[in-house]
């Protein structure tokens, strides 16, 4: 979880900084093209605010971000296009772990559905949306995640390796936010998405052969992230990413474009996250419904 909190955002922070050592300018406004004013102007440099960030990230124990994901992804080889919608909403807390999660998600003309999950010490709780009620997963797929996501990898990003986007890269200011903004494209920003997939790996069992198929053959088109940090408490407030890609899976070749928006919130002022006594009573071990589907 820690490497996922900070990596959601504060990590991209490294973006350019190596090179960027001057003051935000303020905010151009997408709609005039003018600056907008700003009263509460700072003299912080990007790698100065970096700084910061790094060290509030360290006292995060809980937040609650909202997403909104849109990807269209078409299979020229097989006529295939599809486009899908996913709205997230989840509340976590560092330590101990624990998660609660609702998404929605709008696969077109394939169908919606809407889940439901809970992760705890207690256990690994999903609403099933086709058989109307809880299942509880497997320990073993508890364990699994908690240890990906309890690992302590270090998910700062490497500045050194940006120094060939600093063209790329700008740095402004709002009254209440500092904003990082990195518009990259080429071979060069290829090179880089895999080197991150690569770090972000675990050291124990690394890429399956399917998934190391895909990581070769992945070329990254473009990448936009934008970063609100908040001027006060240096949190993350929001982190957007749109990224176009093209992969080859199986010998074939697809295309994807992803956009993602994200809102953080409640930083710090989540306390517990229990799952509901109804849930626990009700749940289906799915092990048991396994045990069941193959003794038929």
């Amino acid at each position: 979880m820690k490497k996922w909190l900070k990596g959601l955002g504060i990590g991209v922070l490294a973006v350019g900084l190596a090179a960027c050592g001057s003051a935000a300018e303020p905010k151009t406004d997408p709609e005039t093209g003018k600056k907008v004013e700003v009263k509460n102007e700072s003299k912080m440099t990007a790698q100065e605010v970096y700084s910061k960030a790094m060290e509030v990230s360290a006292e995060q124990k809980s937040m609650n971000a909202v997403m909104d994901i849109e990807q269209k992804m078409t299979i020229p080889g097989q006529d295939l296009n599809m486009d899908s919608k996913i709205k997230m909403d989840m509340d976590m807390i560092v330590d101990p772990i624990a998660m609660h999660q609702k998404m929605s998600m709008d696969m077109g003309d394939l169908g919606a559905m809407d889940m439901e999950m809970y992760m705890t010490d207690t256990g690994f709780y999903v609403n099933d949306p086709e058989m109307g009620e809880w299942i509880k997963m497997p320990k073993e797929m508890y364990d699994e995640l908690m240890a990906q996501m309890g690992g302590e990898t270090d998910p700062t990003l490497d500045m050194k390796m940006f120094k060939e986007f600093k063209d790329d890269f700008t740095f402004e200011q709002t009254d209440d936010e500092y904003i990082l903004t990195l518009a990259a494209s080429g071979d060069k920003l290829s090179g880089l998405i895999k080197e991150l997939i690569g770090q972000a790996m675990p050291a124990e069992g690394g890429f399956s052969e399917e998934e190391a198929e895909v990581y070769e053959n992945m070329d990254v088109k473009k990448l936009n992230v934008t970063i609100n940090i908040d001027k006060e408490t240096y949190y993350t407030n929001a982190f957007d990413m749109d990224m176009d890609l093209t992969m080859k899976v199986d010998g074939e070749e697809m295309h994807m474009v992803q956009k993602i928006k994200s809102v953080l919130t409640k930083i710090n002022e989540i306390e517990e996250i229990a799952v509901p006594q109804e849930v626990i009573d009700n749940a289906v071990d799915l092990e048991e419904i396994m045990q069941e589907e193959g003794q038929e």
